[in-house]
């Protein structure tokens, strides 16, 4: 059987959707995430190759493989992770694009809007219905990524082991996760991506976050994103502001609060982008 490929690869986990050639879903495939900009030479074939295998089990040949990756955010990262994939999976087509035009496809399709993503890290674009056409960079979770899970896990870990977490959230936290200063210290300086650790927190965020101590920290995060990020836009409030990432789903109402507050037209919410680029590629 000839199909298509989509694949949309998270830093913590990759979503791919067989499609026949009119574009109707067949099946679904879910491996490990990656990070194009931070994973090892050889991750991504690694992951490609399994589902390549899947697919022959099934006496599957792909035709086309659309990839949208994390970390995909020059041509030359994106030409490195289209020679992967070509060594993995024998496809007539092999296009590869930044996590974010998958995002802005998903959630605008063709109209013109600005798309944001609120997962493990964050990032923004303005899309005019076609491409990109203006990026405020996310910086990543060190010097930017505002409102992302990593920001925010980040900044409920350092409340904590501060005092600065009201005490009985503080009680709650240790109890769930029993963790020395020296132990967190170790697992985010020492060890491989502490961004996704980080992030592992808004489980708890999203647990207690009827507690003002959370409601407010998680408002702040979000608020210093648009302030930080949106804001930069000339046309911010003048088009339409949709959402996609783990993040985006957990906090949508406080996202559609915060923005309307700061006079923000708040669009779709569409978690995971996979429905929306299914849609995309079906239309092509």
């Amino acid at each position: 059987m000839i199909v298509n490929l989509i694949a949309d690869a998270g830093s913590t986990k990759t979503d791919w959707v067989v499609t026949d050639r009119e574009g109707e879903r067949i099946t679904r495939i879910n491996t490990n995430g990656v990070n194009a900009l931070l994973c090892s030479p050889g991750s991504i074939k690694s992951i490609a190759t399994k589902v390549d295998t899947m697919l022959r089990q099934e006496d599957m040949k792909v035709n086309a493989l659309h990839y949208y990756g994390a970390g995909c955010a020059t041509p030359q990262i994106c030409q490195r992770c289209e020679a992967e994939l070509r060594q993995a999976i024998r496809a007539e087509e092999i296009r590869v694009y930044s996590d974010l035009l998958g995002a802005a496809r998903s959630l605008l399709q063709r109209e013109r809007g600005i798309a944001c993503i609120l997962g493990t890290g964050s990032n923004s674009c303005l899309y005019d219905g076609k491409k990109i056409v203006s990026n405020v960079p996310s910086m990543g979770y060190v010097l930017g990524d505002e409102g992302s899970g990593a920001v925010l896990g980040r900044r409920l870990v350092a409340d904590a082991f501060r005092g600065i977490m009201p005490p009985e959230m503080r009680e709650l936290f240790f109890a769930k996760y029993d963790i020395t200063l020296g132990e967190m210290l170790d697992r985010v300086y020492k060890q491989a991506s502490s961004n996704q650790y980080l992030a592992t927190f808004v489980e708890f965020i999203a647990e207690n976050i009827e507690h003002e101590y959370m409601t407010g920290m998680v408002r702040e995060e979000i608020g210093r994103y648009f302030d930080r990020n949106i804001s930069c836009y000339a046309e911010a409030k003048d088009v339409p502001i949709s959402f996609t990432g783990g993040v985006s789903k957990v906090f949508q109402e406080i996202i559609r609060t915060v923005g309307a507050e700061k006079g923000y037209h708040i669009g779709k919410f569409i978690n995971p982008p996979m429905e929306g680029l299914i849609e995309y590629h079906r239309g092509r």
